[in-house]
Order: structure tokens, then C-alpha cells, then sequence
């Protein structure tokens, strides 16, 4: 079970950042990876333990997944429930950290299992490049949506 991760600091206070990233708002002005989102069942207007939402990829890929752990300026966490024919499990958090004021740690990680089992041994390092390749372009989105735009609106 690949465990991929990626972590960077953006010249933040951590409170904008994990506000940036979590508000669907303006999810799609930093974001590479969603076509479309959708919360489908909870709170749409707040980030809530067992809030479900609906992602479709630029690829196509569609997902739902299920919020199972939130803890503003801390971490963000989801499991998915229904996911593309090659994904038996996933799992995806948002973790925030202050190394000092103004600074913040922002990480974000990935745990998947392929299917069919008899073929992950093709699928799985496939799939690991592919979420590697995406957690780098949507932190480094964040970042740099902050450092440009996201600073101006706060």
C-alpha cells in the first residue's frame, strides 16, 4: 500500500492557508486536479466530519469521498467511498503545521491500494507515479495561488 507524500512551506499564517484550501470557492483558481466538485451530502457551506463530495478529475476520474477527520488548522482528512475500477482503497489528508509565525508547513498525502489484486504489482507503481506526480502540482498550486492572488484578498 504506497503511502505518497509531498510537503512545502508557503509564507502564510497557517489559519489563510488552510482556509484557502479547503474553501471550494476558490478550489478551482489554485487547484490542477478537479474538473468539478460537488458536496452531495453535509454541510456545503462548512468543512464537517462525514460531509461527502463528489470530485471529477480533468482525466475524468470520478470520485466520492467521505470527510472523516477535520480539525481546522491542523488537517483535513478523506476516505473514498466509490472511486475509478482501479482504485480498492484511498485515502487523502490535508496537514498543517506553524514551524513559526507567519510560516506554514503544508503537507499533503496519499494512501491507495490497487485492483484487481493479481495485476497490482503493474497497477499499483502506476498508480503511485500518477498521485505523486498530483500531490506536487496541487500543493505547488496553493502555493503559488497564495503567494500571488490569496494574499490580496485576506
Amino acid at each position: 500500500m504506497p503511502m505518497i507524500e509531498y510537503q512545502l512551506i508557503i509564507q502564510a499564517p497557517i489559519a489563510q492557508v488552510y482556509d484557502v484550501s479547503q474553501d471550494y470557492s476558490v478550489r478551482y483558481d489554485w487547484d490542477p486536479f478537479p474538473d468539478h466538485i460537488e458536496v452531495v451530502s453535509g454541510n456545503s457551506e462548512r468543512l464537517e466530519i462525514g460531509n461527502r463530495v463528489l470530485i471529477r478529475s480533468k482525466l475524468g476520474m470520478r470520485m466520492l469521498v467521505e470527510f472523516v477527520q477535520v480539525k481546522p488548522c491542523q488537517r483535513a482528512a478523506i476516505t473514498m467511498l466509490e472511486g475509478p475500477w482501479f482504485l480498492r482503497s484511498f485515502a487523502g489528508s490535508w496537514i498543517f503545521q506553524e514551524p513559526e509565525p507567519g510560516l506554514t508547513l503544508t503537507r499533503f498525502r496519499y494512501t491507495l491500494t490497487t485492483r484487481p489484486h493479481w495485476l497490482s504489482f503493474v497497477i499499483e507503481p502506476i498508480a503511485a507515479c500518477y498521485f505523486r506526480i498530483v500531490v506536487r502540482q496541487r500543493l505547488n498550486g496553493l502555493k503559488s495561488f497564495w503567494e500571488t492572488s490569496a494574499r490580496t484578498r485576506v
